[in-house]
């Protein structure tokens, strides 16, 4: 599957994915309140086959306005210099699937032991969590290694 790329990327598809499939970051999930003010929140993803998926808490309020509006703006980025990441919107699916596989793989991309304190209070709710796949729309990616290589 393809990525549709907005008209300002830096990165070109291949180099998107790849930045995605590598990063360790959490995902900045950004959907509109009730109120029409944004709210942003971090989660850990993965990417495969042009998606991002994540595992969310049923009872969590992003996962709630996501299913409501069932579309999200995201980002994947580094905080500190040099600056490189992936922004971008996306159209929300929430499977009936269970979220077990997906969370034990999402302990594994980001080295969380199942046996540890977090995982094993994740897994014990593991029916109240909910897997989120997006789809983008567009992206947009960057990096400024190289303008920004003397900086420091």
């Amino acid at each position: 599957m393809g990525l549709t790329l907005s008209a300002n990327s830096q990165l070109d598809a291949d180099a998107i994915q790849a930045y995605l499939q590598e990063a360790r970051l959490p995902l900045r999930l950004a959907v509109n309140g009730s109120d029409g003010c944004p709210i942003v929140a971090s989660h850990w993803f993965e990417y495969r086959s042009g998606q991002l998926y994540c595992v969310l808490h049923q009872g969590a309020l992003v996962a709630k306005r996501l299913a409501a509006t069932g579309c999200c703006g995201f980002e994947v980025a580094h905080e500190s210099m040099p600056y490189r990441g992936v922004r971008g919107q996306a159209d929300i699916a929430m499977p009936p699937v269970p979220a077990e596989g997906q969370l034990k793989s999402l302990f594994a991309r980001y080295g969380i032991k199942e046996d540890s304190q977090l995982a094993t209070w994740l897994l014990g709710r593991i029916d109240e969590e909910q897997v989120v796949c997006l789809t983008p729309r567009w992206v947009s990616g960057w990096d400024y290694s190289e303008r920004m290589s003397d900086a420091r």
